[in-house]
């Protein structure tokens, strides 16, 4: 066996006490570098302030006042003095269905007219000379109330005659159509010569000038429309032209489905340019509002989604926002805040929801 030297021996014994100070170095400088550090950010408070509101939607064009006009009597197209795309005016003759056989008809009652005329009155001549004879008890009182029935039912035959004629008169005014309002003639649906029935369609009408213009409004808009304010408009038929017009109409209730409430307005079209249908983009001035801002640095997007980090008690925690309109470097946040709320507005694109934050002083 052979014995070590001293030199040998002491290394040894000295080894576990080199190995345990090495340790112990190695575990404190893991812990002079945390795991889960603190994340240096910028913070702002959600406010509120004025702003002049507008609101920019879509709408669509119609016409004021759009009637189908039919026929009212039957006979034959005789003359046509109006057609697709006339204008007209209120009153004015379109179209001509034969009148012959109804100027008849009003000269038939005419005659019966003056016939029944005649005949009522004879009896009221009759009827007066009875009631002085029965003054003096020269006539039979049966006498006297035959004569008072006889007047009183060729009156009533006057005035039966008179009913027939004025109907005749109106059958005969009915062969001529005519325009209900000033407007354009949009279709017509008979020929010269076509034989046509009471109730048969003859024009489409429509009244343009003012056009009306119809458009939903998001319900966030709702208690800020008021009748009579102006809203402005451009059409894709006519880049660089603007129209302006008046709300007229406003809807009592939304729409359930769209959450949106139509619109009214009246825009005027004197030389026709806006045609019902065109579609319109709109903007209606809404005037002073107030709402809910955060810098526009606040706010991530990420696959259409906006959302902030609302720092509470040293943590970020996600929430979801929609925002609206801009104010210089301010944005809009329609819903998922409130006044008061604290958000990250730098390193916003390092934070996830439940990451820990350290707030910089700005």
């Amino acid at each position: 066996m052979k014995y070590l030297t001293a030199a040998t021996l002491a290394l040894l014994l000295a080894a576990p006490t080199l190995m345990g100070c090495h340790r112990s170095a190695a575990a404190d400088v893991e812990a002079d570098q945390p795991t889960n550090a603190a994340i240096p950010v910028a913070v702002a408070t959600a406010h509120e302030q004025g702003l002049e509101r507008s609101a920019e939607i879509q709408g669509a064009l119609y016409a004021k006042e759009r009637t189908t006009i039919a026929s009212q009597v039957e006979g034959n197209v005789a003359q046509v003095w109006a057609d697709m795309g006339d204008s007209v005016a209120a009153g004015q003759v379109m179209l001509q269905i034969d009148p012959r056989e109804y100027q008849l008809h009003v000269g038939s009652a005419d005659a019966a007219l003056n016939q029944a005329s005649a005949r009522a009155a004879n009896s009221a001549a009759r009827y007066a000379r009875a009631v002085e004879l029965r003054k003096d008890g020269s006539i039979a009182p049966e006498q006297f109330d035959q004569i008072a029935a006889t007047m009183r039912m060729d009156q009533a035959d006057q005035q039966a005659a008179l009913r027939a004629l004025d109907l005749a008169k109106k059958k005969l005014s009915d062969t001529e159509i005519r325009a209900p309002f000033s407007g354009f003639i949009q279709k017509r649906m008979v020929s010269l010569g076509e034989y046509v029935a009471p109730g048969k369609d003859v024009y489409e009408l429509i009244a343009i000038d003012p056009v009306k213009l119809r458009c939903p409004m998001p319900e966030r808009y709702v208690p800020l429309a008021k009748l009579g304010m102006p809203v402005n408009l451009t059409i894709d038929a006519r880049p660089g032209a603007k129209f302006t017009g008046t709300i007229t109409r406003i809807a009592p209730a939304l729409d359930e489905d769209s959450r949106t409430l139509l619109v009214e307005a009246e825009v005027h079209n004197p030389n026709g340019e806006l045609k019902p249908g065109f579609f319109a983009h709109v903007t209606i001035d809404l005037g002073q509002d107030h709402a809910l801002f955060v810098p526009q640095n606040a706010v991530l997007r990420y696959a259409g989604v906006a959302r902030v980090f609302v720092i509470t008690d040293g943590v970020a925690r996600s929430r979801e926002v929609k925002t609206g309109a801009t104010l210089g470097d301010q944005i809009e946040i329609i819903n998922g805040l409130k006044a008061g709320d604290r958000v990250a507005v730098s390193g916003v694109d390092r934070l996830a929801d439940g990451t820990l934050v350290k707030e910089q002083r700005s």
